[in-house]
């Protein structure tokens, strides 16, 4: 059958040069081992890309006039990886948040396609925004929406609603989906199983009814439904329900026939993230993986090397050895198994844990052509995207990795990564490495503030600046909860917030004003003087700036009193301290203000807010 795939590539060649006339330049990998994603072992080819897309694969394929020729001959050339559970706005250490930082970890490993799980609703446009007009170098981002259940996991640690969108029946997941799909997300994530891997009490699971209601209306989309699921109920609960994978694995049972049998019924795979769960106690890197690591990354394991080794609790051990056997006992029954992370998380390291996914996929059972096919053309089926990309093919996405090496025979050499296209386009790997092993925060969109944040002229209960104020509490299972409206009857619009103060011993709630969409591109407030609002309350509060390159123990806050009499209120910048004395409050690295009530265990609080605002001193 080769003469026929080559025959088929020509013509595409052919077919190609013609279209090319519209001045689009090509590129042509020349003489790689190409190993294409299919099952097939690597065999030497020229690859032609055109715009976004593979347009001719074949040993004749020959580069049209004015093509970028790259000599590959030595070099294997893959699809572009996947990780399929990821947290960017984690560093996976500790410091501040760095998306495009984060991005380049994944690109300078050969991963083109992340699912990415810690971002909300409005933080999607400003993402794709930024991502794809070119301001900032970035994977092909798949982003998510996150479903729980009240009082269940990804809602104990004081982000609301608008975060992880919170129902228990069917009818709240109907409305709640429509809700998200205004979004367009790429994935729908659940968290479904409450379990706390034994370390605590469990939280709440979500019922199948529910589950099933989520995937009914993601799928009318095509959009995949991935669920956090820990344990073998879960699982079974997950694949009854028709989800396209079960995230994180099973840790507290072996898998039994009966789940298989689920699986395997209704397509539901498996993608495990063991680089989360492996213990890291007496965790070791390949020389190549250490070298890959950036700065802050390598301190973090120096200093865990420098100590003497922990002993394994009981329960994470036997939790690891569970999960290795699952996965020999799901890939031997023929279940799909994708690659994820769930990177982010202390110690797992933005594009590095990838590599080391596949890795362990190759110690446990898969052969390492086996792990690199779970790392294309499998996860982009997950992703209910196999027609599109996953695999190296005419008319597929060109997304390829070229390497040293054959990773395809001897999976280390997947760590010598020469270079990445993403959709077509060469990634600039080299400035991408050198600003990962800076220290300096990655530059983002600006956006210069006019002065008014929110006086009520906002859109649909939007601020004047188009962003939807959410709330956000303490953490903890027993956290607070706040509600605030804007009564349409108020000539003012004034914010009205009230507060239910939880059980810790000092609780809080705040109203989180956004100064860009989501949060996520950064406010210039440097032609102000501070912050000014009418409020009207009974106790003590706070303001607070969400700053980039500051984690929120380092951010800037200012204390205010409010009482029963309506009153204008100035709060100028030298006004806001940080507990951080190094740190710097940069007015042009802004990204949001928050508006903190404070009280004590089970009390309530209260306060208006009016015609809030950036303000100048006057001359």
């Amino acid at each position: 059958m080769t003469w026929l795939r080559n025959s088929v590539a020509l013509l595409a060649a052919v077919a190609g040069v013609g279209a090319a006339s519209g001045g689009e330049r090509a590129t042509l990998i020349s003489g790689a081992r190409v190993f294409d994603g299919s099952g097939a072992p690597a065999v030497v080819e020229n690859v032609l890309i055109r715009g976004d897309r593979i347009v001719a694969v074949g040993k004749h394929v020959r580069a049209p006039a004015g093509s970028n020729v790259i000599d590959a001959r030595g070099l294997t050339l893959i699809p572009g990886l996947h990780d399929l559970h990821t947290h960017m706005r984690s560093p996976a250490f500790d410091g501040p948040d760095d998306l495009p930082k984060s991005y380049a970890g994944y690109l300078s490993h050969g991963v083109t396609t992340v699912n990415e799980f810690s971002v909300s609703g409005e933080m999607l446009e400003p993402i794709r925004e930024m991502t794809g007009s070119g301001a900032v170098t970035a994977p092909n981002l798949k982003l998510a929406i996150r479903f729980g259940v009240p009082g269940g996991h990804g809602t104990e640690y004081g982000w609301g609603n608008f975060f992880t969108l919170q129902v228990q029946t069917p009818r709240a997941a109907h409305l709640a989906m429509v809700r998200a799909l205004t979004y367009k997300p790429d994935v729908i994530k659940v968290f479904a199983d409450g379990w706390r891997y034994g370390r605590g009490p469990g939280l709440d699971s979500m019922n199948q009814p529910t589950l099933a209601a989520i995937v009914r209306d993601a799928h009318a989309a095509d959009i995949p439904v991935i669920t956090h699921t820990v344990t073998l109920a879960g699982a079974k609960l997950a694949a009854a329900a028709g989800v396209d994978a079960v995230g994180h694995g099973v840790g507290d049972a072996l898998v039994d026939d009966e789940l298989i049998a689920l699986m395997k019924a209704r397509g539901t795979a498996y993608i495990p993230t063991l680089v989360v769960y492996e213990p890291q106690q007496d965790r070791a890197f390949e020389p190549a993986e250490w070298r890959a690591l950036r700065p802050p990354e390598r301190a973090q394991e120096e200093q865990r090397l420098a100590k003497p080794i922990e002993a394994i609790p009981e329960l994470e051990a036997k939790r690891w050895a569970i999960m290795q056997e699952n996965i020999r006992r799901l890939k031997a029954a023929g279940v799909r198994i994708g690659v994820g992370t769930d990177a982010g998380i202390g110690g797992v390291y933005h594009g590095s844990a990838t590599l080391r996914e596949i890795r362990w996929l190759t110690r446990l059972g898969h052969s390492p052509a086996e792990a690199l096919i779970a790392a294309t053309a499998t996860s982009a089926g997950i992703l209910r995207e196999g027609a599109d990309h996953g695999r190296i093919a005419v008319g597929q996405r060109a997304d390829l990795v070229l390497t040293g090496g054959k990773p395809d025979e001897r999976i280390d050499d997947l760590y010598d990564v020469r270079r990445v296209f993403v959709s077509g386009r060469e990634v600039p790997l080299k400035p991408l490495r050198t600003a990962l092993d800076g220290a300096a925060m990655s530059p983002l969109p600006v956006h210069l503030m006019t002065g008014p944040i929110d006086t009520g002229a906002g859109p649909a209960g939007r601020t004047d600046l188009d962003t939807l104020p959410v709330e956000s509490t303490d953490s903890g299972a027993d956290h607070s909860h706040l509600d605030f409206a804007r009564p349409d009857h108020d000539a003012d619009k004034r914010l009205f917030m009230v507060a239910q103060m939880g059980s810790a011993p000092k609780p809080f709630a705040q109203l989180i004003l956004p100064l860009t969409r989501g949060a996520v591109q950064l406010a210039d407030a440097r032609g102000f003087t501070g912050v000014a609002f009418e409020a009207r309350g009974g106790g003590q509060y706070r303001l607070l700036f969400d700053s980039y390159g500051l984690d929120n123990r380092a951010d800037f806050e200012a204390p205010f009193a409010a009482d029963q009499s309506r009153r204008d209120i100035r709060i100028p910048f030298s006004a806001f301290r940080s507990r951080d004395d190094k740190a710097v409050l940069d007015l042009a690295r802004l990204r949001a203000l928050i508006v903190r009530l404070d009280g004590s265990p089970d009390s309530k609080a209260w306060l208006e807010l009016a015609n809030l605002r950036f303000y100048r001193a006057d001359p």
